[in-house]
């Protein structure tokens, strides 16, 4: 069995979770069979069982609006995934960008489509200000592929619940897996004040980004430590981040605030 993965994002055109999950679930695939990565950008990587291969994007012909240019730019990546021949024996696609190659792949060349969710149009209207009707395609696309994948795979049961909320997909064929990590790459160092020193953390506060609505913007939420959580603080302990495991900190919710608009 050979699989196909499409994405938008792969290192090192990398700016979200999705394209880390891609690199490492490729990655962990190709111990156990061929794996063939096709994503957005000039990529190119022959690696025993781990090809990946970077498709660019020639917009020198465009007359489009500047928004829409990224939609196009799905669709014109996506014909190219297929017209380039497949000949894996199923193909997962990850996020709307690539949701309208894998309706052709499977289509055209007969194959199971599966496609992981790692966010849903239907929960970021926001998007409607940037693309205006590329909005209303990219939810069009991403319904469209989800609806007729053959599997869908949840990050969370809280995006399954999402998924059956918003899209006519029986209970069944949606599976959760949950993100995960390299245990070998992400340990605890029992090293705290590395992180102190580079200026990224302290051991006393924690700074996360919430994209909640309706504000669009990011916020940050504040936390210090108290009582309340101690799955957050064994969290934060198996990453090593903060401290040492003999005496885990455990945290609650002291503050949001906005996110500074150069930042959002």
């Amino acid at each position: 069995m050979k699989v196909l993965m499409l994405s938008n994002e792969y290192p090192p055109y990398t700016y979200g979770g999705a394209g880390v999950h891609v690199e490492y679930l490729s990655k962990e695939l190709a111990k156990l069979l061929p794996v063939e990565v096709r994503c957005f950008g000039d990529q190119y990587l022959d690696q025993q069982n781990l090809y990946v291969r970077g498709f660019t994007l020639e917009k020198v012909d465009y007359g489009c609006p500047k928004y829409l240019e990224s939609v196009f730019g799905a669709v014109q990546r996506g014909l190219s995934f297929n017209s380039f021949g497949i000949e894996a024996d199923l193909v997962h696609c990850h996020t709307w960008y690539t949701h309208l190659g894998g309706i052709l792949a499977k289509l055209n060349y007969g194959i199971p489509l599966i496609i992981t969710t790692h966010s849903l149009e239907p929960l970021r209207p926001w998007k409607r200000e940037q693309l205006k009707g590329g909005y209303d395609f990219s939810s069009w696309v991403e319904r469209a592929a989800l609806e007729m994948a053959d599997a869908v795979i949840a990050v969370s049961y809280g995006t399954k619940q999402d998924i059956l909320h918003h899209f006519r997909i029986a209970d069944e064929k949606i599976k959760v897996i949950h993100n995960g990590i390299d245990p070998m790459e992400y340990k605890n160092n029992h090293q705290p004040m590395h992180f102190d020193a580079t200026g990224w953390i302290r051991p006393s506060r924690l700074c996360c980004l919430s994209d909640e609505l309706p504000a669009r913007r990011a916020s940050y939420i504040w936390f210090e430590p108290s009582s309340t959580s101690i799955l957050t603080s064994r969290w934060f302990s198996a990453l090593g981040l903060l401290i040492p495991q003999k005496s885990p900190p455990k945290w609650r919710l002291r503050s949001k605030k906005p996110l500074p608009t150069d930042q959002a």
